[in-house]
């Protein structure tokens, strides 16, 4: 017997605000997603159309310039991560893959 297919759940104003609170608030992806009855792919689609940067995706190449343009100018890992909304260590994972030389502890290259 061949399944009917579900109706798809029109997500509203007022679910995606909720949801974008709930996730700001560190809710995941997937929970919000299935309380609201839809997939965590669509609710993901939704949030970054709204510009909500989404937890452990890598920096789009241009944040990516932006981090190796302040670094390079003497911000540190930290500075530059809470300015771009990343931590310390993804901001050095991404330099590192864009082939910055970092400085040590006291800001002398290595």
């Amino acid at each position: 017997m061949e399944q009917l297919p579900r109706p798809v759940t029109r997500l509203t104003e007022t679910m995606l605000l909720e949801a974008e609170r709930r996730y700001r608030g560190g809710e995941i992806l997937r929970t919000i997603a299935k309380d609201l009855g839809v997939s965590r792919e669509r609710l993901s689609s939704h949030l970054r159309k709204r510009g909500v940067r989404l937890r452990r995706e890598k920096p789009a190449p241009a944040l990516v310039l932006e981090m190796c343009r302040r670094y390079e100018q003497g911000e540190s890992l930290a500075r530059v991560g809470a300015r771009l909304g990343f931590n310390p260590s993804s901001v050095r994972v991404a330099l590192l893959a864009a082939g910055v030389k970092l400085r040590d502890t006291h800001g002398r290259v290595r």
